[in-house]
């Protein structure tokens, strides 16, 4: 079993390349990992996919083995043995969150799906790279998700052009989300409208960001790149003012989710303006 964790985008430009490489396809922007997220195991059996005990045909998780069989087949001295085609696993996905909730559980589960079933770490994120954009599902969790902490995507895809921004005392911080509902992500990802509006704000936090790569910055910035794009709900926007008092608050992207960064001692008033509040920690 593989744990990989979950993935918060503050904010993010969508990157889609001109001569359709799929790998050069993707988004820059900031995000962090959290230390909840999506165990993975792989079994014998017959390709069944299951999500929280429950059999689904997960498109990102379906994609990798898809992507598999196909590396299997292409690297098999016997071109005329086609067994790899039979996928005789299940992969088992047990998640802390719901699918489609702005927390990258479909890019932990690609990525968990590719670090079983492939061996280098550059095939391990090419896939799940793949499988996510494929899928409609994200475009950069998979690259947070690898590297681990507050993550800058400075360029688009694969390979992965990273900054970490450092933080002291991490442990005295605290990423409390609230999940209000789900939100698809191909849906904005896919539309023109959006994706202008999107791309529009993303360039200026971007580069404001990079001049001062600290975590309170990320926060304000990420505030900004809700309200402005109109993707946070009035519901979202009202919950991030009562919780001014914090490091910052904003929308996951892309999901109808809140979610704030806190010191240990304002854990508590967190926690009393938050109906159903998830206590995580930064991972790294």
């Amino acid at each position: 079993m593989i744990f990989i964790p979950g993935h918060i985008t503050g904010f993010f430009k969508i990157c889609k390349s001109k001569d359709k490489d799929i790998l050069k396809t993707g988004s820059v922007g900031c995000g962090l990992t959290i230390n909840k997220g999506v165990y993975t195991a792989l079994i014998n059996g017959i390709g069944n996919i299951y999500f929280n005990n429950k059999i689904i045909k997960l498109c990102p998780t379906m994609e990798v083995i898809k992507q598999y069989n196909e590396y299997s087949n292409n690297n098999n001295n016997n071109n005329n043995n086609n067994n790899n085609n039979n996928f005789k696993y299940d992969i088992i996905h047990n998640s802390d969150f719901p699918l489609s909730s702005g927390l990258g559980v479909s890019g932990s589960c690609a990525l968990g799906t590719s670090k079983l079933l492939f061996r280098t770490q550059f095939e391990q994120l090419k896939y799940a790279h793949i499988s996510e954009v494929k899928c409609g599902t994200g475009l950069g969790d998979v690259i947070g998700q690898v590297t681990k902490g507050v993550v800058i995507r400075k360029k688009e895809g694969i390979p992965p052009v990273v900054e970490k921004i450092k933080i002291k005392n991490m442990e005295n911080y605290n990423v409390v989300i609230e999940i209000l509902g789900k939100k698809e992500t191909k849906n904005i990802i896919n539309n023109e409208q959006w994706i202008n509006k999107i791309n529009y704000n993303c360039d200026r936090l971007l580069t404001n960001l990079k001049k001062q790569p600290t975590i309170n910055n990320f926060m304000k910035l990420s505030y900004e790149f809700a309200k402005n794009t109109e993707l946070a709900s009035d519901e979202i926007i009202s919950i991030c003012n009562d919780l001014k008092f914090t490091i910052g608050a904003s929308q996951a992207m892309l999901g109808n989710t809140v979610f704030c960064i806190c010191e240990n001692k304002d854990l508590d008033n967190v926690i009393s303006i938050l109906k159903n509040p998830i206590i995580c920690k930064i991972y790294e």
